[in-house]
């Protein structure tokens, strides 16, 4: 993995050496910079400064797709109208460059039909696909594209931003002050607080898929056969399974970084992955040796 600034190195010394790709399958984690790296390479390639959002990206040579709708699903519309763009002919000599945020979104359609432009790309384009979950696609368009993954940057932005992580860390503040006795019984305290914590985020994973796949059956039951939505509903399975694995992670990278932090603060080692809560896990560190934390 590698930071924006490295990842951007990188691809800023392919471009000099004119072997820059076509495709970029951009990852990482939330805070890791798969936007500011994506507004890095338009204003490489097209001039500018780099955007601050990807919302300032749009422009004549510029096409950004989103999640739309209640279900923010990418539908097969939003990418026939980039591909469109693609085809046009660009102003001067700018580059053409389309970029899918949140492309684990892509519904099957949407997917075959990208599938479609990534096989036979415009001349003079660049495609940017950004995602937290890449292992939600195709693997015929993951094959398709050179993946550049971004590691968290240095400070817990990206491990510990958003929900659920905001909330473990507010568990582990919780179980880390204010103890009476040390040892098994605020282990098994913090243990049980994480249990009901991944409970919860499975079952909101599990809620979101449903939620999608009813708001499928609602849209293609009259259009399409029974089997086909059948075959959708294991779909949906495996994406809610995938969205909570992910998730799990996410907490357990926290609680790594939490404890990581006590034993760094327990030997005297400044750098922090989460200095938000140094106070915490301070106290943490007062309270156990190495061997207990």
């Amino acid at each position: 993995m590698l930071s924006t600034p490295a990842a951007f190195s990188y691809l800023e010394r392919a471009h000099g050496a004119g072997r820059l790709a076509h495709a970029y399958l951009i990852t990482g984690a939330a805070g890791s910079g798969k936007a500011a790296l994506a507004g890095q390479i338009v204003a490489m390639l097209n001039g500018g400064l780099p955007a601050a959002t990807l919302d300032s990206l749009p422009g004549e040579a510029v096409r950004v797709v989103r999640p739309e709708s209640k279900s923010r699903r990418i539908k097969v519309e939003q990418i026939r109208e980039l591909e469109s763009m693609l085809h046009q002919r660009a102003a001067g000599a700018l580059t053409k460059v389309g970029v899918v945020a949140d492309a684990d979104r892509m519904g099957e359609q949407a997917e075959n039909a990208f599938l479609k432009t990534l096989e036979e790309p415009p001349p003079g384009c660049l495609l940017l696909l950004l995602t937290a979950q890449p292992e939600q696609l195709l693997d015929t368009i993951l094959s398709r594209c050179i993946t550049v993954a971004l590691r968290a940057p240095e400070g817990g932005v990206g491990v510990a931003a958003g929900e659920p992580g905001a909330r473990l860390r507010e568990l582990l503040t919780r179980h880390s002050a204010g103890r009476e006795g040390r040892g098994t019984g605020v282990a098994l305290g913090m243990a049980r607080a994480f249990t009901d914590l991944l409970k919860e985020v499975k079952e909101g994973a599990e809620k979101d898929s449903e939620a999608e796949q009813k708001l499928e059956k609602q849209t293609y039951a009259k259009t399409t056969d029974g089997r086909w939505l059948k075959d959708r509903e294991d779909y949906h399975k495996a994406v809610g399974a995938s969205a909570y694995l992910s998730r799990r992670a996410a907490l357990l990278e926290v609680l790594a970084a939490w404890f990581g932090d006590a034993l760094r603060q327990r030997s005297g080692y400044g750098r922090l992955d989460l200095p938000g809560d140094a106070a915490a896990t301070a106290d943490l560190a007062r309270s156990f040796t190495e061997r207990e934390l």
